[in-house]
């Protein structure tokens, strides 16, 4: 597994820049970022999974797609999953339409790709991420915030992608 992102405390902000989301940051083994345009080469190149894993109130929770891939920036590194298997529910293809980030591109507070017709979501939520309108996992959101897609304030969580074979 390679991992594309990791929380395991709150000394890393993620409210970032487009530029800085384009080409990460952080340290990879504490709070992290591999950047977006690493991501789209690598899913590029090949086909992949995707694997979300959260610990909350001391319980380990994981999400998988099957085939996951991130568009070039022309398409604002939009995010394209398929294939869910998982501890909990498919949370980038949540069930109300608007909240769905399946297929969404990406935001932060410098750069608007959301489709909420009344505010950044990126900027309402400190963080870079796939909104919508405006989504239901929010990894990178602020630290503690409860701004993940499992009950409770998570303590740890992490997003891992892996070559299919």
């Amino acid at each position: 597994w390679i991992v594309i992102q990791q929380r395991i405390d709150g000394s890393q902000s993620f409210n970032q820049t487009w530029s800085t989301y384009k080409s990460g940051f952080g340290i990879y083994y504490e709070n992290f970022w591999l950047g977006l345009e690493k991501m789209h080469q690598l899913t590029a190149s090949a086909d992949y999974r995707l694997r979300f894993e959260v610990l909350d109130k001391g319980k380990w929770y994981s999400d998988e797609y099957d085939h996951f891939k991130i568009n070039s920036e022309l398409e604002k590194y939009s995010i394209n999953v398929s294939g869910y298997c998982g501890d909990r529910f498919d949370v980038l293809n949540y069930p109300k339409s608007n909240l769905v980030q399946n297929g969404m591109k990406f935001s932060t507070p410098d750069q608007d790709n959301d489709r909420a017709s009344s505010n950044n979501c990126a900027s309402t939520y400190s963080s870079g991420n796939w909104f919508n309108n405006c989504g239901y996992q929010n990894v990178n959101g602020p630290y503690g915030s409860g701004n993940f897609f499992y009950v409770g304030y998570p303590t740890y969580s992490r997003m891992m992608m892996k070559r299919n074979v």
